[in-house]
């Protein structure tokens, strides 16, 4: 039917597809002091040399910001934003209550509700509190908890105290009083001892939530965000700076856990654990990609369907839109972030008068469409059954004398 044309009117048909613009789905915010640069107001860096340029480089009092940021592109970071909170010159003595403040400011809330493209949430400055400070602690996460809150598909990566006892509590009280904001967060021990040096040559460590960051990052842009972010390798880490031994049973088979980093024969340092803040939930908030990546499919498909705004409110239109909502769901499921043997067991679409909308819906402006996902679950725990037969052992050691 292309070319077909009348007096004043002009036809062509269009190929309608599925495929909203690709972008990065793991776009960080990194919050803290800097040597320079603007401050309470965003800045995309795409390389540790845009985040000097923008802000100079690392401060000799143990300031965190910069060595993530540094850390994270090491570790295959691809883009994000970073924030200053204050110039290093003008902290002479930064106590306790004055980061607080600084972290729980409205302004971070402001510069993240504006930029959609932040999907992550990172405090490196939380190191800076004292270890046995376990309100500080309990306080820098709440305030991530309020950025998250910002609007949905934002999730905060937190830091935790080295000591697991410290680290416990910190859990129990934000499961307790942040419980709406548990999906939305996870947690990491311990910190990282890296294969970087200060001035004096000490080896630097820098908190979890960069490498994490990265990782995620990665994971998205290499197997898709359906997948887990977890058991990957980090790079320049010499060792975490504390055994996992020594964890406490932060990470819990039942319960609210904090997701550890460990050590592995053969020198590999890797993420190991994949849960969110959540205590008492499913299993569909249970894992940081699977809250991500129900987040991830509601912001695309509302692009999708965006086109369709003041179109008419009619079968034809509702066609169109589940055509191209399906396509894009069905490409989902082949790359296997669906999960499902048949495409009806991984999705399925509902819009239409008497389905989804009345006759009063229709007559108001409102266009109503439900779609349900079957998200695929981590294989968390193998387990490997090994049978010895020692009367085989036996004789065979009979027979060879």
């Amino acid at each position: 039917m292309n070319g077909i044309e009348q007096p004043g009117v002009s036809y062509s048909a269009e190929v309608l597809t599925g495929e909203p613009p690709p972008e990065d789905t793991a776009v960080p915010v990194f919050i803290g002091y800097t040597e320079s640069g603007p401050q309470w107001s965003l800045t995309a860096i795409d390389s540790l040399a845009d985040f000097e340029a923008a802000y100079g480089g690392p401060a000799h009092e143990g300031f965190a910001l910069c060595h993530a940021v540094r850390h994270y592109f090491d570790n295959g970071g691809r883009t994000g934003y970073a924030l200053s909170l204050g110039l290093y010159s003008s902290l002479t003595n930064l106590g306790r209550d004055a980061l607080l403040n600084a972290l729980s400011d409205e302004r971070i809330v402001q510069c993240v509700l504006k930029e959609e493209r932040i999907t992550l949430v990172c405090m490196p400055e939380m190191m800076r509190l004292s270890e046995t400070d376990t309100d500080g602690w309990a306080a820098a996460w709440s305030a991530v908890s309020e950025i998250v809150r910002v609007r949905r598909g934002v999730f905060g990566i937190l830091d935790t105290p080295e000591d697991p006892a410290v680290a416990r509590a910190c859990l129990d009280r934000f499961v307790t009083q942040q419980a709406d904001a548990a999906q939305w967060t996870g947690a990491y021990w311990p910190r990282l001892l890296t294969d970087y040096v200060d001035d004096a040559g000490a080896a630097i460590t820098v908190p979890a939530s960069a490498a994490v960051a990265a990782v995620m990052a990665a994971v998205d842009q290499e197997y898709g965000i359906w997948c887990a972010p977890a058991n990957i390798a980090l790079s320049r880490v010499v060792k975490p700076t504390r055994p996992w031994l020594q964890s406490s049973g932060l990470f819990q088979t039942n319960g609210a856990s904090i997701n550890l980093i460990r050590s592995f024969p053969g020198g590999s340092v890797r993420i190991w654990g994949c849960r969110t803040l959540i205590q008492d939930a499913g299993p569909a908030w249970l894992y940081v990609h699977i809250r991500r990546t129900l987040s991830w499919i509601e912001a695309q498909v509302a692009q999708i369907v965006k086109p369709f705004v003041f179109e008419p409110n009619i079968l034809f239109t509702w066609i169109r839109m589940r055509g191209m909502v399906h396509i894009w769901l069905r490409e989902l499921w082949l790359d296997g972030g669906l999960y499902g043997e048949e495409e009806s067991d991984a999705f399925f679409i509902q819009i239409g008068l008497g389905e989804t909308m009345s006759q009063e819906d229709i007559d108001q402006g409102r266009m109503v469409m439900n779609i349900g996902v079957a998200a695929a679950y981590p294989a968390e725990f193998i387990e490997v059954s090994i049978t010895l037969d020692t009367r085989s052992s036996l004789v065979s050691s009979l027979e060879s004398n």
